[in-house]
């Protein structure tokens, strides 16, 4: 079955570059064609305007002219490399429309991951319950869609377009344990609770890419942070220095790193401290011993529904003073292998199902 994955734009974020890659992973796995729909959000009309006119002011300052912006989305040329040679993707659209499904003999679309049905981080949230597919009688699945948080976050006009969308689904399955309630609360749909795409791999799958990637043998601190500050500075290498380790800070905005060079960070860390989801994600898959900061204004419920279901609460802290004296080395044991070997396994069955 040719297969549209609907998703956030992709840029410059390493989890959502990576989450796309793991879908259409398994997706071909299961026999099925997939393709992201390469969506860009429009440059608005003011800011058009605006950097027009500046640019015609500036051309009359010798040293100061600068030629016309092209509004596209830039993405840096070590991310482009690996998006392009992994993620097959339509050409980009401006537009979420009904004709992309005969242009691409689109069978079926799923809806996810990320925070798709966070209306704060999506301006076209109607598209992520398949708006522009309505009328369409094609297969209808939500796989690991996220509200981020543990309240609905959605206007009653939001909610009242959103809810009758969600109802013409053939299947709805969210990331965290608490968008189950929301979605039955809120939306009166039954959804399943499974795994985010990119812990549908194991680490074998994520060192092959990473393979050619030279290995550390220094002893460091893998400090993957989003919202960085100089007190969270402080106390990770104070605790870095406790543990006799050096630091190296790397995050998603504006990073030197290819993809295969972030994982690689993961790979060959002794410990890591993150603020980022995808982060925790990959300190788990590749059984780093880590810390991860709450970061409540990201979306809390990603964090604690995923390390309450493989019990490691304790690498979860609320605040960078928590930070911990000495090494908490889980490791990958037997428990938490055995609840992520369960865990893969049913989704991987639920979407044979879902795309039957």
């Amino acid at each position: 079955m040719h297969i549209g994955i609907v998703t956030l734009p992709i840029h410059d974020n390493y989890g959502m570059i990576l989450q796309n890659y793991a879908l259409q992973k398994v997706l071909r796995s299961l026999g099925h064609t997939p393709i992201t729909l390469n969506f860009l959000y429009p440059t608005p009309l003011w800011r058009v305007v605006l950097s027009t006119c500046k640019t015609l002011l500036l051309y009359f300052i010798p040293g100061r002219r600068c030629s016309f912006s092209s509004y596209r989305v830039k993405q840096s040329p070590q991310i482009k490399v690996f998006v392009d040679k992994y993620i097959i993707r339509t050409r980009p659209i401006r537009r979420y429309t009904r004709r992309l499904l005969c242009k691409y003999r689109i069978e079926g679309l799923i809806v996810g991951s990320d925070q798709v049905w966070r209306p704060r981080f999506n301006r076209y949230l109607e598209d992520m319950f398949l708006r522009f597919a309505q009328h369409e009688k094609i297969r209808k699945v939500a796989y690991a869609a996220s509200f981020g948080v543990g309240t609905l976050e959605f206007s009653e006009r939001q909610l009242q377009r959103c809810a009758p969308l969600l109802q013409q689904f053939d299947k709805v399955s969210v990331r965290e344990a608490s968008g189950v309630d929301l979605c039955r609360n809120y939306f009166h749909v039954e959804a399943e609770h499974v795994l985010d795409p990119t812990l549908l791999l194991d680490h074998s799958d994520y060192e092959r890419l990473c393979a050619e990637v030279p290995r550390r043998t220094e002893k460091f601190m893998a400090c993957y942070i989003l919202d960085s500050t100089e007190e969270q500075r402080r106390h990770i290498d104070r605790m870095a220095q406790q543990m006799h380790m050096t630091t190296k800070y790397f995050t998603s905005y504006h990073s030197s790193l290819t993809v295969e060079e972030w994982l690689a960070m993961f790979r060959d860390a002794a410990y890591v401290v993150t603020d980022s989801f995808h982060g925790t994600v990959f300190s788990i898959i590749f059984g780093k011993p880590f810390t991860t900061i709450l970061n409540k204004d990201r979306g809390e419920d990603r964090f604690t529904s995923l390390l309450r279901m493989l019990s490691l609460e304790k690498c979860l802290i609320s605040s960078v003073k928590e930070l911990p004296e000495e090494l908490y080395n889980w490791h990958m044991n037997d428990a938490v292998d055995a609840v992520l070997s369960l865990a893969r396994k049913a989704a991987k069955i639920y979407l044979q199902d879902a795309l039957k």
